[in-house]
């Protein structure tokens, strides 16, 4: 059974239409994802097709172990990403595949006014160990909604930075 759970934020001094116009430049998205924290960043496909826009990535997690077991593990850490946004209807489908028997899986959706955007990004997450499972779904939980608030802040940083230019 998947362990599911949803993240609501809000954006305060960025409206939609704002923020509308600067997601249909990939540069908003590929210099989000360039300040998340990892190693090895490779940008697999950034892509405008008309009202979709598609970023695959993969990164090694900046995970909390000894650089030892880091060298050791090499690549065992390594996350995919895909984004798939209709820019239209400002939703989008994440998807994360890991090196780990771990399936996650957001929809997102944002939406707002002229002084503020509303996220919410409903995920669902499956760990795919026998009885340990549950358990590491819940620790999975807390390590998406970490990166999730990382990457939010990260997002509010660099769309006042491109509205201001």
């Amino acid at each position: 059974m998947a362990h599911q759970f949803t993240i609501n934020a809000t954006i305060h001094g960025i409206s939609i239409d704002d923020f509308k116009r600067l997601a249909a430049d990939k540069s908003l998205h590929e210099a989000v994802c360039r300040r998340i924290p990892g190693e090895n960043l490779e940008i697999l496909e950034s892509n405008i097709n008309g009202d979709t826009y598609t970023l695959r990535r993969e990164y090694n997690l900046d995970v909390n172990i000894p650089d030892i077991a880091k060298k050791l593990l090499k690549n065992a850490f390594r996350l995919k990403r895909s984004d798939v946004t209709n820019l239209k209807a400002m939703t989008s489908v994440v998807e994360l595949g890991a090196n780990l028997p771990l399936e996650a899986k957001g929809e997102r959706t944002v939406t707002g006014d002229k002084d503020k955007l509303n996220i919410t990004m409903v995920w669902t997450v499956k760990v795919k160990v026998p009885l340990v499972g549950g358990m590491l779904e819940k620790h999975a939980e807390g390590e998406v909604r970490k990166f999730t608030q990382l990457e939010l802040e990260i997002v509010e940083d660099e769309a006042k930075k491109q509205l201001r230019a």
